[in-house]
């Protein structure tokens, strides 16, 4: 497994700040594209993934999952 972190992402929500960071557990980039297509709100540019961080998970055991941390803006 592994897990890809995604620093700072224009496109993540459809919220009024709609940038933020994006985390990705999964088997391989494949799998991550997949899990990251479900959610109609996510944009990733070339240069977001070429600037994607990924390390390889000691623990096999790990479901594949992804977790969004929103830009909450400046209110």
């Amino acid at each position: 497994m592994k897990i890809f972190i995604f620093e700072e992402v224009e496109e993540l929500t459809d919220r009024y700040h709609p940038g933020g960071a994006l985390v990705v557990i999964a088997e391989n980039e494949t799998e991550a594209r997949e899990l990251i297509k479900t959610d109609q709100n996510i944009k990733l540019s070339k240069e977001e993934w070429e600037e994607v961080i990924i390390y390889n998970l000691k623990d096999e055991t790990v479901l594949s999952r992804m977790f969004i941390f929103p830009d909450a803006g400046c209110c």
